[in-house]
């Protein structure tokens, strides 16, 4: 009973844990990831170098300064101008559309590695700024971001997870108070379109007009300028790769033990692709359905329980998405523990929290053995705060649990 009752009021995470334990996870995660580099002479151990997924995007910047903006969006150069550099006989595509082009290409402007680590670097301080943000608290957010095992998916990827949840976290948490700019991040967000298929339901159900209009607009925008700089040949370009970006997704190119959707895990279940891609469009319509009906007549949610629900829906609602995207959940995170912390936390909400925090790394073992489990995790949890507003909260918050400012 005594366990029973530390789980339901989340007394055990208190601040003792959360200092220690991140820290044994960084620790582990630096001493591990620096033997593998070495064993395997500074690359991983199938041979691409480290950050592997960055090598589109850098090789992408490249080739836009090289006067080539089409390159990307055609597999075969895109193969060659890759292999000329690394040589591994590796590819990595390039689905983003042109605006993205304009983020990477300062960028093409260092060789690999720095480019790699200032990518990684600054990407990542936007995402602390959001998570400060949001929570008021500083070197704790620090230290808990970098042992987040998503963090080290994303440095190992050489992903753009950590810009994704900077745009998506920030506009959330301006959004009461700066639509406009929020709107303006929103607009920015759009370079990975598949994660903001929930936000446009938000902003008319609650009639955020303001950064609805401003997102609009800074779509345009962006679109418009990237045609200037980069010709409406490589728009045309992009467009034409749209039928392989869905190869990719059926055929799974990408494999699907790596992804974190409900259409991948139908998919490694061994459902076909119509049945799988079926229960994908169920779910993202049931998820759409209960963030419209949040975001538009509130139900007893704060602010903070709608944006969790929107950044966890959307990991829900789009059929591509892959394990280093978990790391929308640290805004998600973050947002439900400052309003725990602010206004009491409701029954079994904190230590739903603290397992989610540790999920991804019992993903990756599933993973490993072929199987999925993280969209089941991401319904436990987003039928959690769907259900559980803060109108019902029954366990305050402790002193222990908080961390100093």
């Amino acid at each position: 009973m005594r366990v029973l009752e530390s789980v339901r009021s989340g007394a055990w995470v208190n601040r003792d844990r959360l200092v220690t334990y991140p820290l044994l996870g960084l620790a582990v995660t630096f001493f591990a990831t620096g033997y593998v580099i070495l064993a395997n002479n500074g690359a991983l151990p199938n041979g691409s170098p480290f950050g592997s997924d960055y090598v589109s995007f850098w090789v992408a910047a490249r080739e836009v300064l090289a006067g080539r903006p089409e390159v990307p969006y055609s597999m075969p150069l895109f193969a060659q101008a890759q292999n000329a550099v690394f040589g591994d006989g590796n590819f990595y595509a390039f689905f983003y559309p042109p605006p993205y082009l304009a983020y990477l290409v300062p960028f093409g402007t260092l060789s690999y590695f720095p480019s790699l680590f200032l990518w990684l670097g600054l990407t990542f301080a936007t995402a602390l700024w959001t998570l400060v943000r949001i929570t008021g608290y500083r070197w704790e957010v620090i230290l808990i971001a970098l042992a987040f095992p998503v963090t080290f998916l994303t440095i190992a990827h050489g992903q753009n997870a950590f810009l994704s949840a900077a745009l998506f976290g920030g506009a959330l948490v301006l959004l009461p108070t700066r639509p406009i700019v929020a709107g303006i991040l929103i607009g920015l967000l759009t370079f990975k379109p598949q994660l903001g298929l929930l936000i446009p339901l938000a902003l008319i159900s609650s009639t955020n007009w303001r950064a609805f209009a401003t997102a609009t607009v800074t779509t345009a925008l962006a679109t418009g300028s990237s045609v200037i700089l980069f010709g409406v040949e490589t728009f045309s370009a992009f467009l034409a790769q749209g039928s392989y970006a869905m190869e990719t997704l059926r055929e799974g190119h990408v494999a699907w033990e790596k992804m974190v959707s409900v259409y991948a895990m139908m998919r490694v279940a061994g459902a076909p692709d119509i049945p799988a891609m079926a229960v994908q469009l169920l779910v993202s319509a049931i998820v759409a359905v209960i963030v419209i009906r949040a975001w538009r007549f509130g139900g007893g949610f704060s602010h903070e329980e709608r944006s969790a629900m929107l950044l966890i829906g959307s990991l829900l609602a789009t059929p591509f998405s892959l394990n280093y995207d978990l790391f929308l959940l640290a805004p998600a995170v973050a947002f439900l523990a400052s309003d725990g912390l602010r206004n009491g936390f409701p029954s079994y909400r904190l230590s739903l929290l603290a397992a989610t925090y540790l999920f991804p790394i019992v993903v990756l073992l599933f993973m490993a053995g072929g199987i999925s489990i993280a969209p089941v995790v991401l319904c436990l949890l987003f039928g959690h705060v769907a259900f559980s507003p803060g109108s019902t909260r029954a366990v305050r918050t402790t002193q222990s649990t908080a961390p100093a400012k």
